[in-house]
């Protein structure tokens, strides 16, 4: 009995239920986008943010460097300290391999490019350092794409040089042209490949391949630094999980990509290495994920409470309609659960109908936007479709309760007295 009145109910207002449905639904569908997002773009993101450059540096054991390097604390080497250049290969085997997106190492030295004082650095430019069985190309192209590069990067192994733009505008040289480098008193006759615009004191710089700096410096084998690049997450507020006490906790926090705990790793593979995460840029990406995740939510409970919004007017206009039916009901003896019932099981089916809908056109909704935003298409997540349709029933649920308590209060005999 009580299902068939349900059913004729919804059928005698099918233009209010589809203006309900409506409401749940969008409101359904822009939380599911943005959860969807959420659950897929934290990677993406991330990625994104490591296009500004690296955010650890590994350097020898007892380093000394007072300069601000994005937040971590690096002095100068110390003569006679160095670090080998096997580092990358060494770190590519430990439990982060996947985290880790791009290294280069880099030596260092004084020199003179066509008489003229200048750093010139040794490092790699796109070279495959893969362990055993798997390729992976890494170097300064991949670590420190945001830098321009008028022409192109030397090819690794070649006598090739790239100057930084201040250098190159100092010495009115272009790509295409030879230069004479002098480092430890040793000359070196090499093509201008490219002219690199980072920005910053690196413009006074010029960068040759690894084998070829360290032959000029006598420092074969040996590097005074490695630049990392690796996707991590935010430092989280509270301390590290007891592992007596809760082991479980430990474990997750363990395996989960922290600066400190790729560097703890990272460290304890190399001897004689200190692993120094950059603080401030990594504070820097933590915040503005965190901002994101924070804009999401709000965003989301404002579509949420918008959809709420909805479905109170549409049930409130429903029960000023229907006030001589409920009249009528309570004069025959229906109860307030029973009527309490009937309102709210018109709205849960809308509810779960509109939470299907609104699902599945978050999900599409995401997947533009994923593919828009990266280029590249993202996930359908089945798990949501639950928690979009428990999250329907919830605005279902806010959105009846008001206009039940006026149906409640209709007083039979003067809505049935009014109305002959």
């Amino acid at each position: 009995m009580f299902a068939r009145l349900l059913f004729r109910s919804l059928r005698a207002r099918r233009a209010r239920l589809a203006l309900a449905l409506i409401a749940v639904s969008l409101g359904v569908a822009v939380a599911t986008m943005l959860a969807t997002l959420s659950l897929g773009v934290g990677d993406e993101l991330a990625r994104e943010l490591r296009r500004a450059g690296p955010n650890f540096i590994v350097v020898p054991a007892g380093s000394r460097w007072p300069f601000d390097m994005g937040g971590a604390s690096y002095r100068p080497t110390l003569a006679g300290a160095a670090l080998g250049d096997t580092v990358v290969s060494a770190l590519r085997g430990t439990f982060w391999r996947n985290n880790l997106l791009a290294a280069a190492p880099e030596q260092s030295a004084r020199g003179r490019v066509n008489g003229r004082d200048a750093t010139v650095n040794g490092t790699w430019f796109d070279r495959d350092a893969g362990t055993p069985g798997e390729s992976w190309r890494t170097g300064v192209a991949a670590l420190r794409p945001h830098w321009t590069v008028t022409g192109r990067w030397p090819a690794d192994g070649s006598d090739e040089v790239a100057l930084g733009q201040t250098l190159a505008t100092a010495l009115g040289l272009r790509p295409g042209e030879v230069v004479t480098l002098e480092v430890g008193g040793r000359a070196l006759r090499a093509p201008v490949s490219g002219v690199v615009f980072a920005g910053g004191l690196e413009d006074g710089h010029a960068w040759l391949a690894l084998e070829r700096l360290q032959a000029l410096t006598g420092r074969a084998g040996e590097v005074d630094r490695v630049w990392l690049s690796a996707l991590v997450k935010p430092e989280p507020p509270r301390a590290e999980p007891d592992p007596v006490r809760d082991p479980r906790g430990f474990e997750r926090w363990e395996c989960t990509a922290y600066p400190s705990n790729l560097a703890s790793t990272f460290r304890e593979r190399l001897s004689g290495a200190e692993v120094l995460p950059m603080s401030e840029v990594l504070a820097g990406e933590g915040r503005v994920v965190e901002r994101l995740d924070l804009l999401m939510v709000l965003l989301g409970l404002a579509a949420l409470t918008a959809s709420t919004l909805g479905l109170l007017s549409t049930t409130a206009a429903t029960v000023v309609e229907r006030r001589v039916e409920i009249a009528l009901m309570r004069s025959l003896g229906a109860s307030s659960r029973q009527l309490g019932a009937l309102l709210f099981g018109e709205t849960l089916m809308v509810a779960a109908l509109g939470g299907a809908l609104g699902w599945g056109a978050g999900s599409l909704a995401a997947l533009l936007v994923h593919g828009g935003s990266f280029g590249a298409g993202g996930t359908i997540h089945p798990m949501l479709l639950p928690v979009a349709v428990l999250l329907a029933a919830g605005v279902a649920t806010l959105g009846t309760l008001g206009p039940l308590r006026v149906a409640l209060r209709i007083e039979p005999a003067r809505v049935l007295r009014g109305s002959a």
